[in-house]
């Protein structure tokens, strides 16, 4: 490209070196960055302190600072190590639709939540490094606890009593449902989403039951299989309500589309409950959450108690 008729060749050479001082006058915070904590060899350093320090101030109004970041950190390393150990995996794709969910909820755009985040002083790989520790670990726990945690109809019964509930002669329909989700990347166009939909079919097509999705989907990318959730038909749309209704256990639905993707909902099982259906279907989910969510910090704790944490 020609040199405006104003700036002389002497000019440019000057201002290019004068750019290349003021380069090496203002490093950056990544280039300053040293290693502060090694979490079993891997490393964390100021830069991830400083980073992750900004978020925590931000997400909690300046409750949490720096010791709380390096705690946060450390466990994330010692989660994302315990999934590499059991090939628990987590595909750019689904970061991206955890994150377009959390824009979502800010009513923002992805771009436009990125550069909130940015604002506030941390970028949003830090963020997305968040939630990819998080989605792991859920599956790790998931996995490891899922035949641990069960609820008892003496212990939904105990934690009933005293509740005031309405209807407690009605009669529900309560389904186990499997949602199968096929990722989608935020902003993908209608190829993509044709795409998806066929592979979709495709599954749908091979389905053998609940007990055999995990295998069949095989740890393919962008391919999310969760475990099975009790719903009570009252707590479904319409849209969905009708289509589980024309199935029979183990059927699975067509293939619709939901923010995260194109989902399909399989039907594990299907009962009639009598009295307090939506209180006990609440009740048991409540005391499942806390009893997995008590197993996951004892699991934590032990990762820690057996790691080598060495601060610097």
């Amino acid at each position: 490209m020609a040199l405006p008729r104003f700036m002389t060749l002497a000019h440019a050479v000057a201002a290019a070196l004068l750019l290349g001082l003021a380069l090496l006058l203002v490093p950056s915070a990544l280039a300053q960055s040293s290693i502060r904590i090694l979490v079993n060899d891997e490393p964390i350093t100021s830069y991830d302190i400083q980073q992750r320090t900004a978020m925590l101030r931000t997400f909690t109004s300046g409750r949490e600072g720096e010791a709380a970041a390096i705690e946060q950190l450390i466990d994330e390393v010692l989660m994302m190590q315990e999934a590499e150990r059991r090939n628990v995996t987590v595909s750019d794709e689904e970061v991206e639709a955890q994150f377009a969910g959390r824009a979502r909820a800010a009513d923002l755009t992805p771009a436009q939540f990125a550069q909130a985040v940015r604002q506030a002083g941390f970028d949003a790989e830090t963020f997305k490094d968040f939630l990819r520790a998080r989605v792991a670990w859920q599956r790790i726990v998931q996995a490891r606890f899922r035949a641990t945690v069960d609820i008892s109809d003496q212990e939904v019964t105990a934690a009933l009593s005293g509740r005031e509930t309405e209807g407690a002669d009605a009669v529900a329909t309560e389904y186990l449902l499997q949602q199968i989700i096929f990722v989608m990347p935020a902003g993908a166009g209608s190829n993509v989403e044709a795409q998806r939909r066929q592979e979709a079919n495709a599954f749908r097509n091979a389905f053998t039951g609940c007990e055999n999705s995990l295998a069949q989907a095989g740890g393919a990318v962008g391919i999310v299989v969760q475990p099975p959730i009790r719903r009570e038909e009252g707590q479904l749309n319409a849209g969905l309500k009708e289509m589980l209704a024309a199935l029979e256990v183990g059927g699975i639905t067509e293939p619709d589309r939901v923010e995260e993707g194109i989902q399909l909902v399989a039907v594990c099982a299907r009962n009639e409950i009598a009295g307090q259906t939506e209180a006990t279907v609440e009740v048991r989910e409540e005391l499942a959450a806390e009893r997995g969510e008590l197993l996951a910090r004892r699991y934590l704790r032990d990762l820690r108690s057996d790691a080598v944490i060495e601060y610097r």
